[in-house]
């Protein structure tokens, strides 16, 4: 693949993917905190959560893929799944490798919801929270297009809101209505 192709498709997928994982875990905030006053009951709106984060998922596989095909810093695979392997920017990348794992350990248990004890799915969703700060420090840290201001606007907004919710459900608890489960 094409050098420039590889890096054009690195940048895109990275930055589509934090901001989707961002907006899918804000999402899934609203969707159980006391900020919406009244919780919506529609399933969709649950699988709307669950389609943004597949689709931060797929977005993250590209990701990874054209990382592993590029020809200008040359990840080896050991380098992409084992976090402090690489010498290219090993705090920046060691995080993206990390968030890479919680991403999958989120998705997995998120999927197998209706098999895990309702604590232990909690407890492996609630990664989320710090699944979003080390990605925004992986695209901070390495991300070539920090030093545009859309993208610079964009990102810190939409991780504002996510840490603002985050302490408005610490604050102000959970609702004592789950979230409907669905298959699929």
């Amino acid at each position: 693949m094409p050098g420039e192709l590889t890096w054009y498709l690195t940048r895109v997928s990275g930055l589509v993917a934090w901001a989707l994982m961002m907006v899918a875990v804000l999402w899934g905030l609203l969707l159980v905190s006391r900020v919406l006053e009244r919780r919506p009951s529609s399933v969709w709106l649950l699988d709307l959560h669950k389609h943004l984060s597949l689709l931060t998922v797929v977005l993250t596989a590209v990701h990874v893929g054209a990382l592993w095909l590029d020809e200008f810093v040359e990840f080896r695979m050991v380098e992409i799944f084992i976090p402090l392997t690489s010498d290219y920017e090993t705090t920046a990348v060691t995080l993206g490798v990390v968030a890479l794992w919680t991403l999958g350990v989120v998705e997995i248990s998120a999927r197998m919801r209706g098999l895990l004890p309702q604590r232990v799915w909690r407890t492996l969703h609630m990664l989320s929270g710090p699944l979003v700060i080390m990605a925004t420090l992986h695209a901070i840290m390495i991300g070539t297009d920090m030093g545009n201001p859309v993208v610079i606007t964009v990102g810190m907004v939409l991780a504002a809101e996510v840490i603002l919710v985050l302490v408005l459900r610490a604050c102000g608890g959970r609702r004592s209505v789950s979230v409907p489960s669905t298959t699929g």
